[in-house]
């Protein structure tokens, strides 16, 4: 079983983007048996206050026709690090902030989703530039880079 675990700032809008947009991928590929799928934020905010995910993130994922489920926003803890394989922050900045809530990186774990792109780079918070399409599709290049990479690594 591949366990993956999508992080983003607040786990709202990016994050649980990434992990309904990976989900539908795995389950089109006929592969959800083997792989668990979540997401989870850097900091605490839209825990304490039991935060869904955004409307605008819900709109594309609508839209695009992505299936997915209520999920309530909660804070990455250090025994993540110890149970998922691959933690695909959606940022330079978050990554940084997973380190500094989980420690040192000695598995390699911790990766950009788009570093598996053929253009690695950031993903926008949507949160602050309104754009959910442009992240919805940086999502996908994304996730579709990180499965074929998988494949040709022969982890599945």
């Amino acid at each position: 079983m591949i366990k993956v675990l999508f992080v983003c700032l607040g786990n709202i809008c990016r994050s649980p983007m990434a992990q309904f947009v990976f989900q539908h991928m795995v389950d089109e590929a006929g592969l959800s048996d083997k792989f668990e799928i979540d997401s989870a934020g850097t900091e605490r905010y839209n825990e304490i206050n039991h935060a869904g995910i955004h409307y605008g993130t819900k709109d594309i994922l609508r839209e695009m026709k992505v299936p997915f489920n209520e999920h309530y926003s909660r804070q990455i803890r250090k025994a993540d690090y110890e149970h998922f394989d691959y933690i695909l922050a959606m940022d330079q900045s978050n990554v940084e902030d997973i380190q500094a809530i989980v420690g040192f990186d000695n598995k390699h774990k911790i990766h950009r989703l788009l570093d598996f792109a053929s253009v690695p780079r950031d993903i926008k918070d949507p949160w602050y530039t309104g754009n959910f399409d442009e992240t919805y599709w940086d999502i996908v290049d994304g996730a579709q880079s990180f499965l074929k990479w998988l494949k040709d690594n022969n982890f599945y």
